[in-house]
């Protein structure tokens, strides 16, 4: 298994790559999305491994920072039904998808939302309930 900072370093580049390249470069988008993919399973495994070690309750504690953590980002989020005029959704809706994930990815959505299930599952395993 590669060290943690070689994981971080390479997903750090790939993200910047994927941020330079033309929409239309599929096939090298593919194959980032798709190192990315393991480098992600990797960090998880890595995440998985400390996280052995710490207590519940500060993997409840951690687990609860950062749903609040979320909410933040999606209240930063175009709201697409009032973008839209409240009609539901038109050509013009379009650009606020577009919109809400760049800020979702500026923000660290996904690394919060994986961190999350990361977490839930180390609980799970410890057979504790997991909050709301």
């Amino acid at each position: 298994m590669a060290d943690v900072d070689a994981v971080v370093k390479e997903l750090s580049e790939i993200q910047d790559r994927l941020l330079e390249l033309p929409r239309d470069a599929f096939a090298e988008i593919y194959q980032l999305h798709s190192r990315r993919d393991e480098l992600r399973a990797q960090a998880a495994e890595f995440a998985l491994d400390r996280d052995a070690g710490r207590s519940t309750e500060e993997l409840l504690r951690e687990l609860a920072a950062l749903r609040t953590r979320l909410a933040e980002i999606e209240r930063q989020q175009v709201n697409l039904v009032v973008q839209a005029g409240g009609g539901g959704a038109r050509s013009g809706s379009s650009h606020g998808v577009v919109l809400n994930r760049r800020i979702a990815d500026a923000q660290g959505m996904g690394r919060v939302q994986s961190r999350i299930g990361v977490i839930k599952g180390v609980l799970i395993d410890r057979a504790v309930e997991v909050p709301d």
